[in-house]
């Protein structure tokens, strides 16, 4: 029970910071025009999202991919 409750806080803050810290660098990019990195950068943050705020679903993500990837090497 404590431990459940200090991971949901941890991922809170660490969240909260990434979101701050994408929504500067965007900032950024749009102030410079830069338009395929502002992209790449939103795509990027919002795999990384996904894995922060819904670790469950990011686990079962890349077990089924990784699972298709090795039945591709396996046969």
């Amino acid at each position: 029970m404590g431990g459940d409750s200090l991971v949901q806080w941890v991922l809170a803050i660490v969240g909260s910071l990434f979101g701050a810290v994408l929504a500067v660098r965007a900032f950024g990019h749009w102030m410079k025009k830069e338009w395929g990195a502002l992209i790449t950068h939103c795509l990027g943050g919002a795999v990384v999202a996904v894995m922060i705020w819904t670790p469950n679903t990011a686990i079962s993500i890349l077990k089924t991919i990784g699972g298709k990837i090795a039945a591709v090497f396996t046969g």
